[in-house]
């Protein structure tokens, strides 16, 4: 994988107090840019809080591209997404129109997913309240142990 990528958001990532507390990293050291995914539909992953990115012909997704990561940062999104999640490359359009290769969070398919579109406003309507908390005990066992024990904190 190309650490020099930028990442893909097209999740709970998106929400900048999430990020912080994932990434730990200055705000004002990082890019975030709009930009879609062509063929990809965003799907709420079912009896939890998040989104995974599916094949979907002729639907598009927003998200963000984050760019400026510092290694501990994505090492810090890398535990956060856990063993759900397979750090993978697509192409997206940035906010300039042009084609660009950058990483993303590629589902494992060990989950069942909804049908039903995952929007981060409604998420943050309905969820983030609670999940915040959670994102916080969870992070704290980064460097610490491993992510199939620190699921335990969730």
């Amino acid at each position: 994988m190309n650490s020099r990528l930028a990442l893909f958001a097209f999740g709970t990532l998106m929400d900048p107090d999430v990020l912080g507390i994932v990434a730990r990293q200055d705000p004002a050291t990082l890019v975030r840019e709009a930009a879609s995914v062509a063929d990809h539909a965003r799907r709420w992953v079912l009896d939890d809080h998040y989104p995974v990115l599916v094949p979907s012909p002729g639907q598009h997704t927003v998200g963000l591209i984050i760019r400026g990561l510092q290694e501990e940062a994505m090492s810090r999104i890398e535990f956060f997404e856990g063993d759900e999640f397979t750090l993978r490359t697509l192409f997206v359009e940035n906010a300039a129109g042009d084609r660009e290769e950058v990483c993303y969070f590629a589902d494992n398919q060990r989950q069942s997913i909804s049908t039903e579109e995952w929007l981060l406003e409604q998420w943050q309507a309905a969820t983030k309240a609670q999940t915040l908390p959670r994102v916080e005990r969870y992070m704290r066992c980064y460097g610490k142990m491993t992510t199939t024990e620190a699921d335990a904190y969730w």
